[in-house]
């Protein structure tokens, strides 16, 4: 493998590190908005993947087949630039 060739596996490698490292964000990002979501009363089932799909008992309290969903798509987040995607801190704090 020449220079050229290791340049180019390298850029390579960075870019899937980088979407891999941007939708690692999207996921924590997400996380907290449901745990802020049932701090404030509501239901885990709105950010769960199987939602509408969702035949169980427990709908609006949670189960253990719960799986969080895409709310954003990685495209979109380059585009938004707001407090509630930039990481984990609440209303009114800062990092």
């Amino acid at each position: 493998m020449n220079g050229r060739q290791a340049a180019r596996a390298a850029a390579k490698k960075i870019e899937e590190q980088e979407f891999t490292l941007l939708l690692n964000k999207l996921d924590i990002r997400d996380y907290n908005l449901c745990i802020l979501s049932m701090i404030a009363g509501g239901s885990p089932c709105e950010y769960c993947e199987d939602y509408e799909e969702c035949q169980l008992q427990a709908k609006g309290k949670g189960c253990e087949e719960w799986l969080l969903k895409r709310q954003i798509t990685p495209t979109d987040v380059n585009e938004e630039e707001d407090d509630a995607s930039k990481g984990i801190y609440g209303v009114g704090q800062e990092g």
